[in-house]
């Protein structure tokens, strides 16, 4: 996984939270006077505790970190138990819950073990007193069980990071393939085309001077492999566009089954326009990336209707929601859907809800055909975006 970092949650930072239980060895420290060597002895430990402890939970590949964190808290508790007294078995709890962060779970659990035998030394020598089981039965027990609880999570975040970096080679090597199928296709579906469009246009321009009626022909034919190559052309970017809304509900559910989240469909009306379906399928693609990444949901529900003359498509999630500015993705989609006079809104109250709204009009059913040519003429020429004739 070198290389692979990524982004720190709060679920990554929660076990700052179990610092709280430093107080004990503080105020056993606090408690009594103390003089100078005895204060830089207690903090150095303390300093050197915190940053292994930082080292194994907040930074990348804490399993290099889990044994020496361990060791150190083994130290730290024969250090400082003469400071302090039973407080400093606080240490040996530490050190159980450090040392799960590693692959091996019998060792974690042996070692964990090991701990909570140190902490009740003094009690069979007699240097604890009866009272003194209240908390250190507890202790030994919460030691094996930090250690098998840090356990589990160190390997469901390994998974984790391991899915989503395998996901993204994926993701690439698709990309890669994806573009030399295009090269491949554009090749095999142009390159014979505009050979011999290059030939009858020679050839048309050598007839042009001698045999006029045989070079006009030839111009026809050059017109006519050049309408059936642009044909050609539509039909293979309508299928580079892609493979249709059901398409992109298979994908959707391959990837909230993997993280978990069930997703729930309403069905589609019947056929809709092609304009429409494609921009319904990439809304539903990027809704479902932000439900993966960012919602922590446990439901998704996706609802295609036919009302008041349009389509609806509506996408909600019971996860965290909230009004957090938008990304490109959204951004670009409501402006896709305004281009196609629609509406597009976001509702962050109870989850996250995205409602996407297109008028039935013709222009959305896609591009008319060209007028047939009259006899020994050419088609009008159709004007496109930004002045240029298609």
């Amino acid at each position: 996984m070198k290389g692979f970092r990524p982004r720190i949650t709060v679920w990554d930072v929660f076990p700052l939270l179990w610092l709280v239980f430093l107080a004990f060895p503080l105020m056993a420290f606090f408690g009594e006077a103390r003089t100078a060597a005895q204060g830089a002895l207690f903090w150095g430990v303390l300093a050197g505790f915190l940053g292994l402890y930082w080292r194994v939970f907040l930074r990348p590949d804490p399993e290099r970190w889990a044994l020496p964190g361990w060791a150190y808290t083994l130290l730290a508790y024969l250090v400082l138990y003469p400071l302090i007294g039973g407080t400093a078995g606080t240490f040996l709890v530490y050190g159980g819950s450090l040392v799960g962060v590693q692959p091996r779970i019998s060792l974690a659990l042996w070692l964990a073990l090991l701990n909570s035998a140190v902490m009740a030394l003094p009690f069979w020598t007699g240097q604890y007193q009866g009272g003194d089981l209240g908390w250190l039965v507890p202790n030994m027990i919460f030691t094996l069980v930090a250690a098998y609880a840090n356990h589990a999570s160190y390997r469901q975040r390994v998974t984790s990071r391991r899915l989503a970096q395998v996901q993204a080679e994926k993701e690439l090597l698709a990309a890669d393939a994806e573009r030399e199928r295009i090269a491949r296709d554009l090749h095999d579906l142009l390159g014979h085309t505009l050979s011999v469009i290059v030939l009858k246009s020679e050839l048309a321009s050598k007839l042009a001077g001698r045999d006029p009626a045989r070079a006009a022909q030839e111009i026809r034919e050059v017109e006519r492999i050049s309408r059936d190559a642009l044909s050609e052309v539509r039909a293979a970017v309508s299928g580079y566009r892609g493979s249709g809304l059901r398409s992109e509900l298979a994908r959707a559910k391959v990837a909230l089954d993997a993280a978990g989240v069930r997703l729930d469909y309403g069905g589609q009306p019947g056929p809709l326009p092609p304009a429409v379906e494609h921009s319904m399928g990439l809304l539903l693609r990027e809704a479902v990336t932000n439900v993966v990444r960012h919602a922590r949901a446990k439901e998704c529900r996706v609802a295609i209707t036919q009302e008041g003359g349009g389509y609806r498509l509506d996408i909600s999630d019971d996860g965290v929601g909230g009004e957090a500015p938008e990304g490109t993705g959204l951004t670009s989609m409501r402006e896709r859907v305004r281009a196609l006079g629609g509406e597009f809104t976001r509702d962050g109250t109870r989850g996250t809800r995205l409602v996407a709204s297109f008028p039935d009009t013709e222009s959305l059913r896609g591009p008319r055909p060209l007028p047939a040519a009259p006899p020994g003429g050419t088609l009008p020429v159709r004007p496109v975006a930004g002045g240029r004739p298609e």
